[in-house]
Parts: C-alpha cells; structure tokens; sequence
C-alpha cells in the first residue's frame, strides 16, 4: 500500500516496534548516557521482550539521550511495512538491513515532521512549493523497500532537504 502523508504517524509507538532504536543506533559515554555503544549492539537495558529494564528510570541512570529521542514513527514503520513484523533478534540474518533501513526510515520521517513545522512559518509561494515537492519525495506512490531507502539515501534529496531548512533560518 502507498503511503499517504495524511496516513504516516510521526509519533512512536513503541510497542509495535523491536526495539530498533535501542540497537540501531550508537552513542558515547556523555551526560546524555552512561556508558558507550556501538551501532548494531543492543543496550545493556533491553530485555528479551524489545522493552527497556530501566525505561521508569532513564534520566536517574544517566540515559537523558534515551528520554529525549524521538523517531517520529520510523520504528513501528520500519517493524510492520518493511520487514513483516520481524525483530532482528529472530531473524538475525536481516539484522543490519533492518538497522539500515531504520536510520534511514528516521531521517525521512524527522524531515516530515519538519517539513509539517514548516507549513506553520510564514514562507512565501517557492519555499510552500518547495515544502509540496520535499513531501511528496518522502512519501513516494510506491512503498518503501530496503532497495529504494538506501537509494533515496544517497540521491542528494537529503542534502536538498538540509539546504532548505537551512534557508528558513530567518524565519523561526
């Protein structure tokens, strides 16, 4: 099924994910958490269940990074339209697909998200031209794959996306 902007949830929903986030992505000893991790290795705090031990406790234990992140949707979508519900715990052979695929899905859904902010600046006809074009890039007729994410990745959009924001500086 295509998405539709109007049908994408830019809000976590964390129980209809594996838990992407908390394996995916990497983070360093800091005061946003409490110890270093490398991408593709789960957090310590996550059980056999996709659930963090320490979630009722984040910020007490040195995880403010862990509170403060959003994936504004990417995981729920990733888990149930990319790969059929699978965690990358029980299907390990597309562990590092599913990781890629998240950060990617991440970054199409945060610029979403802000492209959403956008509309709510005063922006002249080009840049609310420009806002339609991005929108309809991020939400392509055809669903996301593996393939066409890590190709959507590299096409420059993202960049075009960065630069764009980047020209609305004057405007927030």
């Amino acid at each position: 099924m295509p998405a539709n902007l109007h049908n994408i949830k830019l809000e976590p929903d964390c129980a209809n994910c594996a838990a992407y986030c908390c394996v995916a992505l990497a983070f360093d000893k800091s005061t946003m958490f409490a110890y270093d991790k490398q991408a593709a290795e789960p957090c310590k705090h996550l059980d056999a269940k996709h659930e963090c031990t320490i979630h009722d406790d984040l910020k007490t234990k040195g995880f403010r990074g862990c509170v403060r992140y959003n994936c504004f949707g990417a995981g729920q979508r990733v888990f149930n339209e990319l790969f059929d519900r699978r965690s990358w715990r029980d299907h390990p052979e597309q562990a590092q697909d599913i990781f890629d695929a998240y950060r990617v899905m991440h970054n199409v859904h945060e610029f979403l998200a802000m492209l959403q902010a956008a509309k709510k600046l005063t922006l002249d006809e080009a840049q609310l031209r420009q806002v339609s074009v991005f929108e309809a890039e991020l939400t392509p007729a055809a669903p996301w794959s593996v393939a066409t994410l890590t190709a959507f990745q590299t096409s420059g959009t993202f960049e075009e996306i960065r630069n764009f924001f980047k020209s609305l500086g004057d405007k927030v």
